[in-house]
């Protein structure tokens, strides 16, 4: 294959994609069909399966490079902190929230694809996508795994604490961009009020200390 060739069928493979994530965001996945992609793309069903086995293939190809993408996204702000500065822990999650926000800004109909489809497909995919799900809360674990055996914080579940911050932040993503019912700066400062709260309250005799010099409290 030609360089020519690979670019027309790489260029090809996108308007597919673009196509498709409009219409599944609009519509769903149940709701959507191949004829409905390659009638809005403008060619034969042949092209569209020269890229893509069927639909679902097409989804499923979607769904997980949009989770990895924003998986990726979320992972390059978890650097290392001193999580003893109570300042710090603030400003890494400001930061962390401020780029998730960015993120479904700049890629609201890939969110809402997820949002109005990602589930109930067949069982082999809803297990695939939890997985990409259960990643998030595995990571946010790890902090608190991290945090525990530095001293900070103790007596709370790391996994526990991944889950809840997972079905928390779907549920303000959901209200955000389907049902527009919050701000983007009102979740994210509630999320950080909320977070850093229930962070205070399993600090550490040492963790309380530093809180108290630094002069800064959680809640406020």
């Amino acid at each position: 294959m030609t360089r020519g060739s690979e670019k027309r069928k790489e260029e090809t493979r996108e308007k597919i994609v673009s196509a498709a994530v409009d219409l599944f965001s609009r519509h769903g996945y149940h709701n959507t069909q191949v004829m409905d992609i390659v009638k809005a793309v403008g060619m034969s069903a042949g092209t569209f399966y020269n890229h893509f086995k069927d639909k679902r293939d097409l989804f499923e190809q979607l769904t997980l490079e949009s989770l990895e993408s924003l998986r990726v996204h979320i992972k390059k702000m978890r650097e290392p902190v001193d999580i003893w500065n109570p300042a710090e822990r603030t400003k890494i999650l400001t930061e962390m929230f401020r780029a998730i926000f960015d993120h479904i800004d700049a890629n609201p109909q890939q969110y809402l694809m997820l949002l109005r489809g990602a589930f109930g497909v067949d069982q082999e995919l809803d297990f695939s996508i939890w997985n990409y799900f259960l990643g998030f809360a595995e990571d946010a674990g790890e902090d608190v795994q991290r945090w525990m055996a530095e001293g900070v914080i103790e007596g709370i579940d790391p996994k526990l604490f991944g889950h809840a911050c997972l079905g928390m932040c779907l549920q303000l993503i959901h209200s955000y961009l389907v049902e527009k019912r919050f701000h983007r700066e009102e979740i994210i400062e509630n999320l950080i009020r909320m977070i850093l709260a229930m962070f205070e309250s399993y600090l550490t005799e040492e963790g309380r200390r530093a809180l108290d010099l630094s002069g800064l409290h959680p809640a406020l």
